[in-house]
């Protein structure tokens, strides 16, 4: 009895005097190149400072240009409603002017995949807040769902 046939009479749970061939061996079975393997050495060096620097300039082109329309007056184009205003169940922001106060894309100088990257601030006239202010809220917008006034 071979460690094969021991291994083989485990596997399929048959002791090994039912075995008829026990001079069963495993060890002429080879194990056969991959489809997926190379049969050329690939170099998997890069050059991580290339990388880094397009990366860096992309962010930067997008800190300067977010940058350049903050405190920008925008207008809500598209129907939209949010929940979140004091005294208010429910407030449409379709044709509402804000002003653009921050651009979330970026964190601590990373970029970040914010899905509403524009933070708006909306003053809402109609509703008197303490001392007959009028309530202040922030709204987080896509580009796509705002225009340019200035």
């Amino acid at each position: 009895m071979t460690a094969s046939t021991a291994l083989f009479s485990s596997i399929l749970n048959i002791p090994t005097s039912k075995i008829s061939n026990s001079h069963l061996s495993f060890n002429h079975i080879q194990k056969k190149q991959s489809f997926f393997a190379p049969s050329i050495p690939i170099s998997t060096s890069c050059n991580s400072t290339a990388i880094s620097n397009s990366l860096a300039l992309d962010h930067d082109e997008e800190v300067k240009r977010a940058e350049s329309i903050l405190g920008s007056k925008v207008r809500v184009k598209v129907p939209l409603k949010v929940y979140h205003v004091p005294k208010v169940p429910e407030l449409d922001l379709t044709g509402r002017v804000g002003l653009l106060k921050q651009y979330v894309g970026v964190h601590k100088e990373k970029r970040i995949s914010a899905n509403l990257p524009y933070k708006v601030e909306f003053v809402a006239e109609e509703i008197s807040g303490r001392g007959g202010k009028p309530i202040k809220f922030l709204a987080h917008l896509r580009e796509d769902e705002f225009e340019f006034l200035d």
